[in-house]
């Protein structure tokens, strides 16, 4: 039966075949609405590879019947007429009714690919995925009909069929169609479903995987700039999935956290050997790394930029407040283990560039109460209260002191590394100098202060070594940079904290 419904359905005449399209529709419908509500149901299913042909072939012949009545003269001359006139208007419209209804009825995962999977073959093979409009008509009706616990399946199935395109090189387009369709599913589902979950780092995780699939290939075709330029296009379409815009401001901090935890675990810095390390390799690890780096950072940006139109400048100075919750947010939540080592490992990363983004980072998560922008610059000031620094220190957080003293070792260890680096530019000192002082004021402890001091005095050594010895392991320009820093800071601890004989000491050899 439904096999001449679907005959009747894809009818070509756009104007005396029209209402028996229409006809074909509403007998596929009527079939299927009466053997899903009776023991039959189970069979009901089993025809999708019939019924949603016919729905999609109407919905995207919509556009098509428009342009034609536009273009053909017509008049109405009986009751007939205003009929198929009135079909006429509705067809495309009565194909997506049907297509809600049927979602509105898929309650198992099982029953839900059997409808996806006729709509993405149909896609296919009448080439629809370009331009992505039609799909992603299709899908947002889709996603307003079904349950919302069930619209991770319907992003799955997606991924399933985006990841059979990832080695297909003249195909990037589609892919990219695809992930856009992915993205607005995305949108949909996260505020109705808490859509972070271990299904949604799942498919974060798909996607990193599809994003350095996607590098790798561009590295192969460096040569044709049209195919590399459709491959980044593929490639910002998977960052605008990662992290929508739409909806990553209103993520609580710990579900932000999960997301970043993910990106920096796919970060290509481990388990390469040195046979690897072609200059190919290297190039597409270090995109990708920047890529991703860039990526955890704009997350981070977007939280802070909320947070501070939420909160009150009066309070910016005292708390981090969370959309969630009143409590203030601790560096031991902020860095949880996964996050921390391999961040702190990448401040010793031999690009300048990817340790510049890691500093960054690093002063994002430390900065609670919005100071980045006062500690930038490396200078010595006589009168630090013009930098708006507060003047009377707020109560040391526990958590935080217990942080530093899990991890100050670690951390001081790897920024060691880092300030003696050659290839270090003028803002990667800048951002050494701001994290110094962000770490020292946030953690607001004596022990916390004097262990900063002494890798001060450390690298003061090691630098005065250097140069005495004459290794040419540190250039002039670099050196005297390093004093300037270590300068810059003392200067400023020591006012900061009122500590007068220090601070006397600072301003006679400044």
């Amino acid at each position: 039966m439904h096999q001449n419904f679907s005959t009747i359905a894809h009818g070509n005449d756009f104007f005396y075949d029209l209402k028996f399209r229409c006809l074909g529709l509403r007998g596929h419908h009527a079939l299927f609405r009466k053997t899903a509500n009776d023991e039959l149901q189970n069979d009901a299913w089993k025809h999708m590879d019939q019924i949603v042909p016919s729905i999609i072939f109407n919905m995207k012949n919509g556009e098509q019947i428009q342009s034609q009545r536009s273009t053909t003269p017509t008049t109405i001359a009986s009751p007939e007429d205003v009929v198929i006139e009135t079909i006429k208007e509705d067809s495309s419209s009565l194909a997506a009714v049907i297509l809600r209804d049927l979602f509105c009825r898929t309650h198992s995962n099982n029953n839900i690919s059997i409808c996806i999977q006729p709509i993405l073959i149909e896609l296919d093979k009448y080439g629809k995925w370009i331009p992505c409009d039609f799909p992603k008509y299709i899908f947002s009706q889709i996603m307003n009909s079904i349950k919302y616990h069930n619209s991770y399946v319907i992003i799955d199935l997606l991924l399933n069929h985006l990841e059979k395109y990832l080695d297909i090189g003249d195909r990037t387009n589609i892919k990219t169609s695809i992930m856009n369709v992915i993205h607005d599913s995305l949108v949909f589902a996260a505020p109705n479903t808490g859509v972070v979950g271990s299904t949604m780092l799942g498919g974060i995780t798909r996607l990193l995987e599809c994003l350095k699939k996607s590098f790798q290939i561009a590295s192969r075709r460096s040569r044709t700039p049209s195919k590399d330029q459709n491959e980044q296009q593929f490639q910002t379409a998977v960052i605008n999935v990662i992290v929508p815009e739409d909806f990553a401001e209103k993520l609580p901090d710990f579900q932000m956290m999960e997301i970043i935890k993910c990106i920096v675990t796919s970060l290509p810095i481990y388990h390469q050997s040195i046979e690897e390390k072609t200059k190919d390799s290297s190039d597409t690890n270090l995109k990708f790394q920047l890529l991703l780096l860039k990526t955890i950072q704009n997350i981070i940006l977007k939280k802070r930029f909320r947070h501070s139109t939420l909160t009150n400048s009066s309070k910016v100075t005292t708390t981090y407040n969370s959309e969630q919750s009143n409590e203030i947010t601790s560096t031991l939540t902020t860095f949880p283990h996964q996050l921390f080592d391999p961040l702190i490992k990448m401040m010793s990363a031999s690009e300048s560039e990817v340790r510049l983004i890691v500093l960054e980072i690093l002063q994002l998560l430390v900065d609670r109460r919005y100071y980045a922008d006062k500690l930038c610059k490396i200078r010595i000031l006589k009168d630090i209260s013009q930098l708006g620094l507060p003047t009377e220190t707020r109560k040391s957080r526990l958590f935080d002191i217990a942080f530093m003293k899990k991890f100050g070792h670690q951390f001081c260890s790897q920024l060691y590394k880092c300030i003696l680096i050659e290839n270090n530019t003028k803002k990667n000192f800048y951002a050494i100098y701001c994290l110094m002082n962000l770490v020292t004021i946030e953690a607001n402890d004596q022990d916390v202060l004097v262990d900063v001091i002494h890798f001060c005095l450390e690298v003061q050594s090691a630098i005065i070594k250097m140069m005495d010895e004459d290794q040419q392991k540190l250039s002039k320009i670099n050196y005297h940079c390093i004093h300037a820093l270590i300068a810059a800071y003392f200067n400023l601890i020591s006012k900061l904290y009122d500590i007068t004989s220090f601070s006397r000491y600072v301003d006679q050899v400044s």
